[in-house]
């Protein structure tokens, strides 16, 4: 765990705001380069994503702050925006990510389902990357475990009070096990989440990129299998994570219900989408024009 890479002065640089803009940089390189291969101008790609980048990080932002308003208070002002420092929710950016994406396709007559699969397959990439930092910072813990792979995050000292200031997962253990004490260095074996979800969105990635290569069905297919991937995978892995996710119905977690939901709406979506687009595509106009 390395929640700073490195300071200098009072100023640290932290490893899950680095990892964040890795991910952007990296996917903006792609996405960029493949919107040139469409005919496209990369630097239309360049401006959306900028704008992008805050909307996203807001919506996560405010999504964390819905489902944990015990972690904020107004004595802390900067703690509501402090998101360098951890504490989103990836279900929080999409609805204004696409809300903004629909406008600027349509101001740049970039037309919007091939604009999608230019994008959206990159989304996983960025949104690995990210888990990356989760895992440097030590959030989205896992729950204990014996596995060979599992991991224990260490007992973290501020560097300023020389008190106990995380990891998380030590913190909660430290609370809720008698045999992880303030002098233990390590919290208990626990499963390595953030990896999890890190090899998941990389095979989502290369599932969506050989689909899109070998087979795409219509246009805009990668938005809504996104969603059906991204949500049978998170599904799986919110039953090895252990930070204490909310749960209000049937004993899932919230993010469990919101990948149900987003499994559910996607197979809808690629259902509706596909015959939309076979239907234009067959259209008396469209024939005519051919």
């Amino acid at each position: 765990m390395f929640p700073e890479i490195f300071r200098i002065g009072p100023v640290p640089l932290h490893s899950y705001g680095f990892m964040i803009a890795v991910g952007f940089l990296t996917t903006l390189f792609f996405i960029q380069r493949d919107a040139e291969k469409e005919g496209y101008d990369p630097k239309l790609f360049a401006d959306m994503a900028f704008v992008l980048l805050p909307l996203g990080l807001l919506g996560t932002r405010l999504a964390h702050i819905i489902m944990f308003p015990q972690f904020y208070s107004w004595s802390d002002p900067i703690g509501w925006i402090a998101v360098w420092k951890g504490g989103l929710v990836f279900q929080g950016g999409p609805p204004i990510a696409v809300a903004y994406v629909i406008y600027f396709f349509r101001k740049h007559n970039i037309p919007f389902w091939k604009g999608v699969d230019i994008v959206f397959p990159y989304v996983a990439l960025g949104h690995g990357i990210g888990r990356i930092g989760c895992f440097l910072k030590g959030c989205c813990y896992g729950a204990p475990t014996d596995q060979p792979w599992a991991v224990r995050f260490p007992r973290v000292l501020d560097p300023d009070s020389n008190t106990i200031a995380g990891s998380p997962a030590f913190l909660d253990h430290l609370k809720r096990f008698a045999d992880v004490t303030v002098e233990s260095t390590h919290s208990h074996a626990i499963h390595p989440t953030q990896l999890y979800s890190f090899v998941g969105l990389m095979v989502v990635l290369a599932i969506m990129l050989a689909m899109r290569k070998w087979w795409h069905p219509f246009h805009g297919f990668t938005f809504p299998m996104y969603f059906v991937m991204y949500g049978i995978f998170r599904t799986w892995v919110e039953c090895y994570r252990d930070d204490n996710n909310p749960s209000h119905l049937f004993n899932l977690s919230d993010q469990q219900m919101f990948s149900l939901i987003g499994v559910a709406l996607g197979i809808v979506g690629f259902v509706a989408l596909g015959y939309y687009q076979k239907k234009k595509t067959h259209s008396p106009e469209t024939l005519s024009a051919e």
